[in-house]
């Protein structure tokens, strides 16, 4: 009885091991393992890039800054330090240097 389960548990051990050795084969084709290309800016582009380029800005700020009309790096550029501090919720000397990086960025 011992050395029947022994197989049965050696079988199915077996089995996990070959499943685990070839998951790359169970895996579908469509997705590609490969990364994506890095998408490269162009000066022609009208369209300013969003205040997420600017360092220190994430997502909880950058849609502060959004629902503020602060949008974009060439807004940001132009607003007043109290303007960013207040949308943002952050201290001036934060909205300040948000707004140079965001100036050198414009």
């Amino acid at each position: 009885m011992i050395k029947r389960m022994a197989k049965v548990i050696g079988f199915a051990g077996g089995v996990a091991a070959v499943v685990w050795a070839m998951r790359d084969r169970f895996v579908s084709v469509a997705t590609s393992r490969e990364p994506e290309p890095p998408a490269f800016r162009s000066g022609s582009s009208e369209e300013s890039a969003s205040v997420d380029a600017v360092d220190g800005i994430g997502p909880v700020f950058a849609q502060r800054l959004t629902s503020a009309g602060l949008g974009d790096v060439a807004s940001l550029a132009k607003a007043s330090p109290d303007a960013v501090a207040e949308a943002a919720s952050v201290s001036a000397a934060r909205a300040r240097s948000w707004i140079e990086q965001a100036q050198q960025q414009a």
